[in-house]
């Protein structure tokens, strides 16, 4: 399953950060300084590395039935408490975790976008599991998900030839770490076609820098592979997917943090979570950042 991030100027209001810090959120003029945000990301000149690790964990599922032996189970508290809450003669059956599968990789990550809209990221892989490796040019082995181009995450929702896709309203403003921030929701319009990456975006008052996106699951692709297998379970889909831009350099946002968790509710059963994914940026070394606009 991939979630890939592509890319496809506006002369700055003169208004000091700490006054648009003060007034109150204003819509029109928040998406008209992401736009702005986002010119400055698409075309900017960038060349850099950091350091990418990866957690990530599949559960094996199995079908619990009264007459399975739990001692291979991963919580057999679980299963006692489903079988005592059963009524006597009930043919108790559940699908719970038998087992976790855990892996870990390191990657050296590069990001290059020498012009506007041409941009490639490789990656040399340098620890699988704990073993030191050395693979250049690795894919991404990420078992369930995968993702690209995670930079451009913003673009992607507030870029100005995307905004007309979509539905913008304010949440509520709000602090995220030290920062002041407004929180956008994005809703493809009902005439927008298929296949277009949605969700809640944490921006910064000061500068229109992009914080934080919370992404609609149902956005992103192959997303029916998780409502089979909620299907087959007999439950309902929570898939969370959330990007972390923590990193800074000459007005542009780096990300630090991208996590997905893929759990399965039941009425009767607690939360079953199938996958977890947990991406952190870090170690960045900048060669280029060079942008043409000027955020105030």
């Amino acid at each position: 399953m991939a979630v890939v991030f592509s890319a496809v100027p506006v002369k700055p209001r003169d208004v000091s950060a700490q006054a648009l810090q003060d007034r109150p959120a204003d819509l029109a003029d928040i998406l008209e300084r992401c736009a702005a945000y986002c010119d400055r990301l698409s075309g900017a000149i960038l060349d850099f590395v950091c350091l990418e690790r990866i957690e990530e964990m599949v559960a094996t599922l199995t079908n619990y039935s009264k007459d399975t032996a739990v001692a291979d189970f991963e919580n057999t508290q679980d299963l006692t408490r489903i079988a005592k809450s059963s009524d006597p003669g009930q043919v108790i059956s559940a699908v719970r975790v038998r087992k976790k599968v855990r892996s870990s990789f390191v990657y050296d990550y590069q990001l290059i976008q020498d012009k506007p809209g041409h941009i490639t990221e490789t990656r040399t892989l340098i620890k699988e599991n704990g073993r030191s490796v050395l693979e250049k040019n690795a894919p991404l082995k990420t078992h369930v998900f995968s993702y690209g181009f995670i930079i451009m995450g913003p673009v992607t929702l507030l870029g100005r030839d995307r905004q007309n896709l979509f539905d913008f309203k304010i949440i509520k403003e709000t602090t995220l770490g030290k920062d002041q921030a407004v929180i956008i929701e994005a809703t493809p319009k009902p005439e927008s076609h298929g296949g277009i990456l949605s969700g809640k975006v944490w921006v910064r008052k000061s500068d229109a820098g992009v914080l934080r996106i919370e992404w609609v699951p149902e956005s992103i692709g192959h997303y029916e592979r998780v409502l089979d297998l909620a299907k087959q379970i007999g439950a309902q889909p929570r898939l969370t997917l959330t990007t972390e831009y923590a990193f800074e350099r000459n007005g542009v946002r780096f990300p630090s943090r991208y996590t997905i968790e893929e759990a399965y509710l039941s009425a009767t059963n607690p939360p079953l979570i199938h996958s977890m994914t947990e991406v952190t940026q870090a170690d960045y070394k900048f060669f280029r950042v060079e942008t043409g606009v000027t955020i105030r």
